[in-house]
Parts: C-alpha cells; sequence; structure tokens
C-alpha cells in the first residue's frame, strides 16, 4: 500500500512565520490537523525546548539535582525524563502505608539513597536509557538499598 504526503503552509504559533509540512494522513484529516494544531517554526521549538529545560533544571537544582551534561536535545529530553520520574517516586511515596515509625524511617532511608544514586547521574545518556522505569521498578530499587544482596 502506497501512501501519499501532502505538503502544507502553515504558521508558527510563536512568530507568524509560514513554513511547509509534510502530513502522510489522508486530505481530510490532514486539513483537520493543519487548521487545529499548534505549529512552530524550528527556531521557536528549539527556544521553546531550551525555555522548558531551563525552568525544570531549576526546580531540580532547587531539590539537590545537579544540572545534566550532553547535547541541547538530549538535555532537553533528559531533564523532562528526570521530572517524570521523580514524580514517580513522589507518587510512590504518598501510596505507602506503614505499620509503625520503623518502617517508615526505613522507607525514607531507602529514598534517601535512591536520590544520592540519582543526584551522581549528570549524563543525559543515562536519563534516556533509563526513562521506561516504572513504580515497580523504583520500588524494587528502593528495597535493594535497603536490603542489599549478600
Amino acid at each position: 500500500m502506497k501512501s501519499e504526503t501532502f505538503t502544507y503552509e502553515v504558521k508558527c504559533r510563536s512568530c507568524r512565520s509560514k513554513f511547509n509540512v509534510q502530513l502522510f494522513e489522508s486530505h481530510d484529516k490532514n486539513l483537520f490537523m493543519v487548521d487545529k494544531k499548534d505549529w512552530y517554526c524550528e527556531p521557536c521549538k528549539k527556544k521553546y525546548f531550551a525555555e522548558q529545560a531551563e525552568q525544570r533544571t531549576k526546580a531540580q537544582e532547587s531539590s539537590g539535582f545537579p544540572q545534566i551534561t550532553g547535547t541541547d536535545k538530549m538535555i532537553s529530553w533528559a531533564v523532562k525524563i528526570r521530572e517524570d520520574l521523580l514524580k514517580k517516586v513522589d507518587y510512590l511515596q504518598k501510596s505507602l502505608t506503614f505499620g509503625g515509625e520503623a518502617e517508615k524511617l526505613a522507607s525514607e532511608k531507602g529514598f534517601a539513597g535512591l536520590f544520592e544514586e540519582w543526584r551522581k547521574e549528570t549524563e543525559a545518556k543515562w536519563w534516556i536509557d533509563h526513562r521506561n522505569m516504572t513504580v515497580r521498578d523504583i520500588s524494587k530499587r528502593v528495597a535493594e538499598i535497603l536490603n542489599p544482596p549478600a
């Protein structure tokens, strides 16, 4: 089955400059996309992602996380991934119930160990490689920190 390519002229939502995009759906679906989607030219897109990465980095630095190193594109992606993983940790911590103060302290110690490990990871590549980490993976790692294998 051969797919057709359609080229459409769109306006950047930010700077209002015109540029072309190629879409591969039916012409009717493409027209809907052209009209409804917010389009951004490459310079505006790069600026937007750089601003987002800077905001996220500042927020993460206030939590003790260092800046990430790598290419601009990798850094932008890695900072977003780290933000998502920190949200997963927050969700996990809030969903835990404890049988007593000792369990709560042990949990806090495990999460502190996890954050200590993560704060050492400054390369964007590491965060990108671990982007699929689930809440279950995080929980397992916290348990390993608390009870290291012999």
